[in-house]
């Protein structure tokens, strides 16, 4: 392929194309809006619908919000470094779901809980967007926007070989329809002329995802209630063993998945209509339907994940949180009502990139018309999202995907790989 698409490239395109003290000593005020102090954000580079209602915040409350950006990339740095200086880089600050818990750890988030149970409960908060959030029976975050891997199928492949294309759309609501995908991807197997049934993003720290989803569909978990790595149990072992046999026994998925270390990785092929079924990141299907190489357009299927016991997936949410060091903090939670608000949620979701963490958001006729994959995104939410959030989270998904690495090439029995996985986790919290 001549070129290849970007998330960036996405986003541009999208975007042209839119539809016009806590537990520990901080309660919120009761009259927030009488707050008019300085407001400061810390928001992400790519988030302008939040940038975008300073306006609406002026007019509200009589001061135009600060703004700073950073990238996702570089936003751990900026707020480690921030608050070990005991010092906060905003008054709000973006998070993402593999950051909350080290940070709750560290003291640096207040909770809130109290918010979340009266501005965001009663509008219809999907409960599982709050996975990530929740850190030893406290609630450090508010999402602001949601999505987790789905499956995507090609629905040229399937009719080719005789598949009812639209029966994947309700495998997820199918105990045991991890074994239909299968068959449908050993149809569409024909490695000889570069076609496999399944591709994915195996290489490095991303296999946590779909190991993470097989896990949960078979009633496992990576921790425990006391944070502890349970991922060696009878479903941590089942999941792998599901994983390996793609590779070696059924031999349906694009044997390179093992090297792809991200969604654009392992998406030329797919565009290209050479794959049947991708299991990624809800994004992918306005890629299909406009990426100029995409050989999908309109004919891109897509669905919550396949169950076993259940559907599930990994919580790859986006976050907004008020530091312990923030200055106004009744002010960072009217900014948070405000982007939270059914109204600002639906507008939020109309831009058709960035889906609302309210229900009835998700189901209002300006987001689905404009958010393709809004009904299935909160689809997905109804299931488990879990993704072992704990204060060494990157630690331990470093560990644990380096041995799921070691199974996928056979050097050790899903089983050998997970045990170690948990005996080498355990040692670095010694």
């Amino acid at each position: 392929m001549k070129k290849r698409v970007t998330r960036r490239d996405f986003l541009k395109l999208a975007g042209t194309t839119a539809v016009a003290s806590t537990l520990m000593g901080f309660q919120p005020s009761r009259a927030l809006a009488q707050n008019s102090s300085a407001v400061s954000l810390l928001l992400g580079s790519h988030m302008d619908y939040l940038q975008n209602l300073a306006p609406d915040y002026e007019a509200e409350y009589g001061v135009s919000p600060s703004i700073e950006l950073v990238t996702t990339p570089d936003l751990e740095v900026k707020l480690n470094s921030s608050f070990i200086a005991r010092r906060s880089p905003g008054d709000v600050v973006f998070l993402t779901a593999a950051l909350i818990s080290g940070m709750a750890e560290n003291g640096w988030l207040e909770e809130l809980s109290e918010f979340i149970d009266e501005k965001l409960r009663p509008e219809g908060l999907l409960e599982n967007a709050l996975t990530a959030a929740r850190y030893r029976g406290g609630i450090y975050g508010v999402p602001i926007t949601i999505g987790a891997p789905i499956m995507h199928w090609n629905n040229n492949l399937f009719e080719a070989h005789g598949l009812d294309a639209e029966a994947p759309a309700d495998w997820h609501a199918q105990p045991g329809s991890w074994d239909t995908m299968l068959e449908a991807a050993r149809e569409i197997n024909d490695p000889a002329n570069n076609v496999y049934g399944i591709v994915d993003a195996w290489a490095g720290t991303h296999s946590i995802f779909t190991f993470g989803a097989l896990l949960q569909m078979h009633g496992g978990r990576f921790l425990d209630d006391d944070l502890q790595p349970v991922m060696n149990s009878e479903a941590g072992v089942a999941a792998l063993a599901k994983m390996v046999d793609l590779l070696h026994v059924e031999k349906v998925i694009d044997p390179a998945t093992v090297t792809y270390t991200w969604v654009f990785d392992a998406s030329p092929s797919y565009l290209a209509g050479q794959r049947g079924i991708f299991f990624t990141w809800p994004f992918i299907a306005g890629v299909a339907d406009f990426a100029e190489e995409s050989q999908l357009k309109g004919r891109n299927g897509f669905a919550p994940n396949p169950s076993v016991e259940t559907s599930a997936s990994v919580d790859g949410s986006e976050f907004l949180g008020v530091p312990t060091f923030a200055g106004n903090k009744e002010g960072a939670l009217q900014y948070i009502e405000l982007a939270t608000s059914f109204e600002n949620q639906v507008k939020q979701g109309a831009l058709g990139v960035w889906a609302p963490v309210l229900g009835p958001a998700l189901e209002h006729p300006d987001v689905t018309s404009a958010l393709q994959v809004a009904e299935v995104i909160r689809q997905s939410y109804l299931y488990p999202v879990d993704g072992g959030f704990s204060a060494d989270r990157a630690r331990w998904v470093e560990i644990l995907t380096s041995e799921l690495s070691l199974a996928f090439n056979q050097s050790k029995s899903p089983q050998a790989a997970l045990d170690d996985a948990v005996r080498l986790i355990n040692q670095s919290r010694s």
